[in-house]
């Protein structure tokens, strides 16, 4: 038969493995707690710093590619610049926040978060050229200026050239050649409006060959008026050949203006800068907001899943 000590001690010690246990299985429980909201904290930062980085990615594409079409629609130099350099600004945020979220998905060793990441940042790339070249094109202007002056010092140099023939038919009103002046001086003015109203069409061409055809009728014209100078030279009298003379400066003045309408009109930097923005621009842009769509679903997703793990 047991000794009542042998018993009591027998209790103690059962007693006391019983507390050991349950302080070592409280002690892992308050660890493992520990760790995991650790995990989960970080888990979480990680997380709100990735969608803070993709929503500033996503926003300032937006508002880059407004405000490049805002630089390629501006109707003077000033404004297409500040809105040119807007644009580079947003493209230089979103950069920035794409630099800034490699990292974050490398240490996430995530292969679908890197290769969707690696999708858009070569279609953001892509983009990037693009826009370079938009904007290099638009704050030229090329096409604006050469519209300025089709209206304003083209269209003057014709009116010095009307009135300066005008007043040579009424001077020579009374002359035995007053009808093959007055029908030479028609035919002079004539031709020359002929070569303005051609200006506009070929601002707006961005066919190289019709561009070519439009010029070959400038030329055809230009060479109806010189005619009809030569001809009048031949039936003006001296005393009134001042008028002939400033009719014939004026008209060599819009020919000059011509030729500059012609060389900015060839670069159609506005013509192809808008071209660029409503065709490729507009499909490439829509490519990359899908890819960065497909990131944010794969973040999203790899967030939730490491979550419930």
């Amino acid at each position: 038969m047991k000794k009542p000590n042998q018993n009591r001690d027998r209790a103690y010690l059962l007693s006391g493995l019983i507390m050991v246990l349950a302080l070592g299985l409280a002690a892992w429980a308050i660890m493992s707690k520990h760790e995991n909201g650790s995990w989960l904290q970080t888990a979480f930062e990680h997380k709100m710093k990735k969608a803070g980085l993709l929503n500033t990615i996503r926003s300032n594409i937006l508002m880059s590619v407004e405000e490049e079409k805002s630089s390629v629609m501006a109707d003077t130099d000033e404004a297409s610049t500040a809105f040119a350099e807007q644009s580079a600004r947003s493209s230089a945020t979103v950069e920035q926040a794409r630099r800034d979220l490699l990292p974050l998905i490398e240490e996430t060793k995530a292969s679908a978060e890197l290769e969707s990441f690696q999708n858009f940042s070569a279609c953001w790339e892509r983009l990037q050229q693009l826009d370079r070249e938009i904007l290099s094109l638009a704050v030229q202007n090329t096409n604006l200026k050469a519209l300025r002056l089709s209206f304003a010092p083209a269209g003057a140099a014709l009116e010095k050239m009307e009135s300066a023939l005008n007043r040579l038919m009424e001077a020579d009103a009374s002359s035995p050649n007053s009808l093959e002046i007055t029908r030479k001086s028609s035919m002079a003015l004539i031709n020359a409006l002929k070569i303005r109203t051609l200006q506009a069409p070929h601002i707006a061409e961005t066919s190289d060959l019709e561009m070519d055809r439009i010029e070959a009728v400038m030329k055809r014209y230009d060479g109806l008026v010189n005619g009809a100078f030569d001809a009048l030279h031949g039936l003006v009298g001296d005393s009134d050949r001042p008028f002939l003379d400033a009719a014939a400066a004026s008209y060599e003045d819009f020919r000059k203006i011509n030729a500059q309408v012609i060389a900015l009109s060839r670069q159609n930097s506005n013509v192809r800068s808008f071209a660029i923005s409503l065709g490729q621009k507009r499909k490439l842009t829509a490519q990359c907001l899908d890819s960065l769509t497909v990131l944010e679903k794969v973040v999203q997703e790899s967030m939730e899943f490491k979550a419930t793990r």
